[in-house]
């Protein structure tokens, strides 16, 4: 990639995972990114539109490509619903553990809640791995509903993004348990009951 493109995507990564979308200039873009040509960024992205959904295509293209490889691993045939969340949960994690990763998951939620462009950005992204994994869970739950595994799904998804953003609010809050490996179990417990738990069967 362009060295002057990728040096603008992690600038708008850093000042949007920390303020509003909308209220950035592209001056303060350009000064973090340390670009002194102005059009730079209209050039490579057309608008400052362009430059979000190129900086969640940085974040996201990495992401979808390993939880559709984990989903192709599971035997449908034996599919277990802890393995399906397993694959939507350690890609994030390891998102997480990279270079500026909180700032990456922040950035991916704010543009998730900036309104209706950022969500259909997501969806578009994240859909197609979304729907094998909600024929998976089909399978491991033969009974359940598809449409409500798939808003469970969807749930599952903005619990992990918030979740996962949040690392460190455990410090401060009434519990004993800090280790971050049994948080994660109990988080993986947390969604695979509220995916097993139906109201709704076919």
């Amino acid at each position: 990639m362009n060295s002057t493109k990728l040096k603008l995507i992690k600038a708008a990564i850093q000042l949007y995972s920390e303020n509003n979308i909308e209220s950035l200039s592209v001056q303060k873009i350009n000064e973090m990114a340390k670009v002194s040509n102005k059009s730079a960024l209209y050039y490579h992205f057309k608008s400052k539109s362009g430059l979000v959904e190129a900086a969640l295509d940085h974040i996201l293209d990495s992401y979808v490509h390993e939880v559709e490889y984990l989903i192709q691993q599971i035997d449908e045939d034996t599919v277990q619903v802890s393995e399906v969340i397993d694959a939507l949960m350690t890609p994030m994690i390891k998102m997480l553990l990279e270079e500026n990763g909180v700032m990456k998951l922040k950035f991916f939620s704010k543009v998730i809640s900036a309104g209706d462009e950022g969500r259909i950005w997501v969806s578009k992204k994240v859909g197609p791995a979304s729907i094998i994994a909600v024929d998976l869970i089909c399978k491991a739950l033969p009974q359940a509903n598809p449409d409500e595994i798939s808003l469970k799904i969807l749930f599952t998804f903005n619990t992990l993004i918030n979740i996962v953003s949040d690392v460190g609010i455990e410090n401060f809050w009434p519990t004993k348990i800090k280790d971050r490996k049994e948080i994660g179990k109990y988080l993986k417990n947390f969604i695979e009951g509220g995916l097993i738990h139906s109201l709704h069967q076919k």
